[in-house]
């Protein structure tokens, strides 16, 4: 399995399904299951259950889970893009694809 080039904190842009266009920053990665979690996006209902006596059930909206391929990672100069995998100096990190730039 190929590591993954999308982490933690990162600034994405989803390119498929119902959140189209819109952006956001990732709050988990779910490696295994290829999956990531983004800070106020793909947002589903979901009914919990009381907890005691004095609760009441309730209706939550939480963020559920994106595939990887259906989200891209945002450059500042160019939007959305690819990254690649850079050394110098003995440091590998990320680069945008079109520009060059660090991610």
């Amino acid at each position: 399995m190929n590591k993954l080039k999308i982490h933690k904190d990162d600034m994405i842009e989803v390119i498929a399904g119902k959140d189209k266009g819109k952006r956001g920053s990732i709050v988990r990665v779910f490696k295994q299951k290829r999956c990531v979690i983004v800070s106020d996006i793909n947002i589903i209902k979901k009914t919990l259950k009381r907890q005691n006596k004095q609760d009441s059930g309730r209706i939550a909206d939480i963020e559920a889970s994106l595939h990887i391929s259906n989200v891209a990672i945002v450059c500042k100069k160019c939007g959305h893009t690819r990254v690649k995998y850079k050394t110098s100096g003995g440091l590998k990190g990320r680069v945008c694809r079109k520009c060059g730039d660090i991610v």
